[in-house]
């Protein structure tokens, strides 16, 4: 009989990998050209959505549980992207900008 063959994704590692290399890459492309600091926080939010999608994507292929350190940074992004959200919505409303 043939082996079956095996997915190198099927390995939780191999798609931590994955994930950092995917990660580093668009980092690269975002922030290599010379760029402002509103397109600079608007690459950070892509980079968040970015890595939330991936991390969803880790929790939901390997089903891991509640117990896992890999659910806890998904509920942590989660947050971070959502309350990021509110806040940029609040100051586009209502006309505030960030003083540096």
């Amino acid at each position: 009989m043939k082996p079956l063959k095996t997915n190198k994704l099927s390995n939780p590692a191999e798609f931590i990998k994955l994930m950092v290399i995917i990660f580093v890459l668009v980092s690269v492309f975002l922030f290599s050209q010379g760029v402002s600091q509103q397109q600079t926080i608007i690459n950070g939010v892509v980079l968040l959505i970015l890595f939330i999608c991936l991390q969803l994507t880790f929790v939901i292929l390997y089903k891991k549980g509640i117990k896992t350190l890999a659910f806890w940074i998904l509920i942590i992004l989660l947050l971070m992207g959502v309350s990021l959200g509110v806040a940029i919505w609040y100051y586009s409303k209502y006309g505030i900008t960030f003083q540096l």
